[in-house]
C-alpha cells in the first residue's frame, strides 16, 4: 500500500512518516511511504497512491488546491488533511476527503486516522483473477464474484451471469483471495463480503443463493461481516 506525504514542515514530514514506519511495524502491514514539499510538487499527479496525507496551508500549492487537482484525475485515493486549523477541515468534504488530522499531531490520534484510512482502502480493492475454464483463459473481476464452490474436487466460480467450472483446490483459490474480502461460511463455500445481503439464523444470503453457515466457522464468519460492514461505515 503506497502512501504520500504532502507537508512542507520538514520536522512535521518526518513526524509523519516515522509514524507510518512505527505503524507498519506494529501492525506487520506493508506499506511505502513517498513525501512530497508542497503541493506544487506532487501536481501534476504521478498517481499510484493509495492514501495522501496531506497539509493544508503551504506556501506555494495549498492543500485543498491540489486536492481538486488530484480528484480530476483518480477519484480512488484516500485522502487525509493534516492542519492546525479545524475551520478548514470542513471544506476538505468538498474534495471527498476521509478526515483530517489536527495539528500538533500525535501518534495515537495519527494511527486512528491511518487505520481508518487503511479500511477504506481495502474496501474499495478489486484484482483481476486467470482462471482456466472449459477449454478457454478466462479473466475475472474480483467483484464480480459472488462465492466459490467446491465439490466432487472441482471448484466452481459463482457469478451473477454464470457459474464456471475450475480444476483447483479451494485452499489456492482462498490464498489469491483472502486479501480481496472473501471468507468461508463453511468447508463448500468462499464468500466474497460485498455481495452479502442477509445473515439469518445459519445461513447467508449471496446473490440469490442461500448458503450454510457451518457451527466450525460461523464464529470466524461472523466476526470477518462485522469487520467488513465497520470498515463500510468508516
Amino acid at each position: 500500500m503506497r502512501i504520500a506525504i504532502v507537508e512542507d514542515n520538514a520536522d512535521v514530514r518526518a513526524q509523519l512518516c516515522g509514524f507510518v514506519e512505527e505503524y507498519a511495524a506494529e501492525s506487520g502491514t506493508a506499506l511505502e511511504v513517498q513525501t512530497f514539499v508542497d503541493g506544487a510538487a506532487i501536481t501534476p499527479y504521478p498517481g499510484g497512491f493509495d492514501i495522501l496525507f496531506m497539509d493544508i496551508e503551504m506556501p506555494r500549492q495549498g492543500g485543498l488546491v491540489t486536492a481538486e487537482h488530484i480528484r480530476a484525475v483518480d477519484q480512488d485515493v484516500v485522502l487525509v488533511f493534516v492542519t492546525n486549523m479545524a475551520q478548514y477541515a470542513i471544506r476538505g468534504y468538498e474534495v471527498d476527503a476521509l478526515d483530517f488530522v489536527l495539528k500538533p499531531v500525535n501518534y495515537y490520534q495519527f494511527k486512528v486516522k491511518l487505520e481508518r484510512a487503511i479500511h477504506r482502502v481495502k474496501r474499495r480493492g478489486s484484482a483481476q483473477i486467470p482462471i482456466q475454464t472449459g477449454g478457454a483463459l478466462r479473466v475475472l473481476n474480483t467483484d464480480d464474484i459472488l462465492y466459490l464452490e467446491t465439490h466432487n474436487r472441482m471448484l466452481y466460480y459463482h457469478t451473477a451471469e454464470e457459474v464456471l467450472p475450475v480444476r483447483a483446490s479451494m485452499q489456492s483459490a482462498e490464498k489469491q483471495l483472502v486479501s480481496y474480502h472473501f471468507v468461508r461460511c463453511n468447508q463448500c463455500y468462499l464468500v466474497n463480503l460485498r455481495h452479502i445481503k442477509s445473515v439469518q439464523d445459519d445461513f447467508v444470503l449471496v446473490g440469490q443463493d442461500r448458503l450454510a453457515i457451518s457451527r466450525r466457522q460461523r464464529t470466524a464468519f461472523m466476526s470477518a461481516v462485522a469487520a467488513y460492514v465497520g470498515g463500510a461505515l468508516l
